[in-house]
């Protein structure tokens, strides 16, 4: 069965891009342009992974993730950071919300593909 990934971000480029090199990995790719319709979207089509911009309008990532790992019917799906934003501060902010990742933008197309297989596949150890 193929596995499903949610990309939440508010760059329609981003999205584009990214579900492009998802699909080339033969997933299942899920969009959602803000945090609210992300969680929605989570809590509907309990995804295999989300990728969380930070960043976004109506409710950003980090309040998104949170919802997501308090809400028992998807806080077993790992949530991916994945955003501009570097500091030690975000990290943290992100790790505390439930994390299950943090990559930064811009991202090459082969750390994004092996960040990805390592979450799904269950061998990721932390924040990359």
């Amino acid at each position: 069965m193929q596995k499903k990934v949610l990309v939440v971000d508010d760059s329609p480029m981003i999205r584009r891009i990214v579900g492009k090199i998802l699909k080339e990995c033969c997933l299942d790719v899920l969009m959602a342009e803000n945090g609210e319709i992300g969680y929605d979207m989570t809590k509907k089509n309990q995804p295999d992974l989300v990728i969380m911009d930070i960043e976004m309008p109506v409710m950003n990532g980090i309040e998104a993730t949170t919802y997501i790992k308090s809400d028992l019917s998807t806080a077993h799906i790992p949530v991916l950071i994945f955003t501009s934003l570097g500091s030690e501060g975000d990290i943290r902010m992100a790790m505390e919300a439930g994390g299950s990742g943090f990559l930064n933008k811009p991202i090459s197309k082969e750390e994004l593909k092996t960040t990805i297989f390592s979450i799904l596949h269950g061998e990721f150890t932390g924040p990359a």
